[in-house]
């Protein structure tokens, strides 16, 4: 996967995923802002939508392409597992951090693979496969931003995202906020706090 890595020489790294239509510079500068001194390991999504780049096919607004998000759940999987290699990063201290389409593809990791991250932020996600089970989540600890006013999100769905999660056995925290999809200063500052914890 094209992406960049900033070696600050820290310990800890964070995993930036973009959204729609961004790119492996998008996420820069927030997660500078949470905190300046972790490793920047930031992917650019293989998938070209229009021109818009993307972590996985979707066949339009709301209706995504489960085997291609499958597929790309994998080839995400097989670059962090590179990614350590090559740059000599600690796994148990990567805090995967990702936004609406990069927070979507983080969750169908946690779905998929399992506890390969300690410290999943996801923010504005959707519930994509809900008839699918997490595996065990003991001991991850997950932040969820998430709004009733997000219009990708449909029937309070996020709730049931939050349910399965909690029934994993990973430290849930919610972030309920009324800012629809997007990421506001609130929500950072909350962030911040709950990344120091």
């Amino acid at each position: 996967m094209k992406h960049i890595f900033l070696d600050k020489k820290s310990e800890y790294t964070f995993l930036a995923l973009h959204g729609t239509g961004g790119d492996e510079n998008d996420l820069v500068p927030l997660v500078n802002y949470l905190n300046p001194t972790f490793n920047i390991l930031s992917p650019r999504g293989n998938v070209s939508e229009q021109g818009m780049n993307r972590f996985f096919k979707r066949y339009g607004m709301g209706n995504y392409d489960i085997e291609n998000l499958e597929v790309e759940t994998n080839n995400l999987n097989e670059f962090i597992s590179l990614s350590i290699t090559n740059y000599g990063l600690d796994q148990s201290k990567m805090v995967g951090l990702g936004f609406s389409n990069g927070a979507n593809i983080l969750e169908s990791l946690l779905q998929l693979n399992g506890p390969i991250l300690k410290k999943v932020v996801l923010l504005s996600p959707v519930f994509l496969q809900p008839d699918k089970p997490f595996k065990d989540l003991t001991g991850v600890d997950i932040y969820i931003a998430t709004s009733d006013n997000d219009p990708y999100v449909k029937n309070k769905e996020n709730d049931k995202l939050v349910d399965a999660l909690k029934a994993t056995h990973a430290n849930v925290y919610v972030n309920k906020h009324h800012g629809g999809h997007q990421i506001n200063q609130a929500i950072l500052e909350d962030l911040k706090k709950w990344l120091t914890k």
